[in-house]
């Protein structure tokens, strides 16, 4: 395996290195809320995934073997599977930072 093998499994532990601290800077409870969070993972990734795996089935698109790991499930690879819960994930992060900072930057005025 090269570097290359491993860029879209780097790219996903970036955004999970970039917006895990949120939870701790901003005091957000999203963890303690686990079933709420799996719920909307689940709705906002598997619309997504189902249609990458009928695309890929298909013959729409593919995914270079150079540059994703070897491991496939339905034909795709492990790293395409987790982007649809990686992304849901931080992008409910995401959300939860700007309200919790919109809701502190009302208070002071």
């Amino acid at each position: 395996m090269t570097i290359e093998h491993g860029a879209y499994v780097a790219m996903l532990v970036f955004c999970l290195v970039g917006t895990l601290p949120l939870i701790w800077a901003f005091r957000m409870r999203v963890l303690q809320q686990p079933g709420r969070l799996i719920l909307a993972v689940l709705l906002g990734g598997a619309p997504f995934l189902l249609w990458d795996l009928y695309a890929t089935a298909a013959g729409h698109w593919r995914f270079d073997p150079a540059q994703t790991l070897r491991w496939r499930v339905g034909g795709l690879p492990l790293e395409e599977i987790a982007f649809f819960v990686v992304i849901p994930f931080v992008s409910i992060l995401t959300y939860e930072s700007v309200r919790v900072v919109r809701s502190r930057d009302g208070e002071r005025r």
